[in-house]
């Protein structure tokens, strides 16, 4: 009776701390800074004043109190750390979706690449072809036509040579008969000038007869 007695003032002290400890019971989780701030604040007050009081159970109340408050401080402490890793463990797990997506899409984008790379070879390799067989064909064309104009200019050639060739003997037929031609002119002229001296001789010869008769 006489230890709750001397308590009893401590008692009515301590009432503003309990209003604000159930004020903040009903608004904040007994875990929050605050509570646990006001519930250690009480504990401690009760522990001191039940020491200085040899009330031992406001001793063991203040006790209770700043452990209760130390077990809701350390367990919010862990729960913190515990979100903290849940948080990074979901940072972690969303870093490495995005980086499998990224990946993925890196891969797609290199497999795009190579088809297109693939596809655009084939074309050049294609174009390089035709390029390489008109080429091919067009040199094969020239190497014919050169061929072709060179058996045209033998064809000429010979046509112009056999030509020449008839035009020589043409006009050496015309030149050997020129030739005889002007023989057969000089043996009829030698003729007429023969015939002519026979003539000539033969009234000599007959004059010559003429005048012996006389004789």
């Amino acid at each position: 009776m006489i230890s709750t007695l001397i308590a009893l003032p401590y008692e009515l002290a301590r009432l503003p701390l309990t209003a604000i400890d159930r004020g903040l019971t009903s608004r904040l989780p007994e875990s929050s800074l605050p509570r646990t701030a006001v519930d250690r604040a009480i504990g401690s007050a009760d522990k001191l004043a039940g020491t200085i009081l040899r009330n031992d159970e406001i001793v063991d109340r203040g006790t209770d109190r700043i452990e209760r408050s130390d077990k809701l401080a350390k367990a919010a402490h862990l729960e913190k750390r515990a979100e903290s890793r849940r948080q990074a463990a979901r940072d972690a797990a969303e870093t490495g979706l995005r980086e499998a997506a990224e990946k993925r899409e890196a891969a797609a984008e290199r497999a795009a690449s190579g088809v297109a790379e693939a596809k655009q070879t084939e074309v050049q390799g294609k174009q390089r072809a035709a390029e390489s067989a008109q080429k091919t064909a067009a040199a094969k064309k020239a190497a014919a036509d050169k061929k072709a104009a060179s058996r045209t200019e033998t064809v000429e050639e010979r046509k112009k040579r056999v030509a020449a060739e008839a035009e020589a003997k043409k006009a050496a037929a015309r030149r050997e008969a020129k030739a005889e031609l002007a023989d057969a002119r000089e043996s009829k002229e030698a003729a007429a000038e023969a015939r002519k001296d026979a003539e000539i001789l033969s009234d000599l010869t007959e004059a010559k007869k003429q005048e012996r008769k006389q004789d």
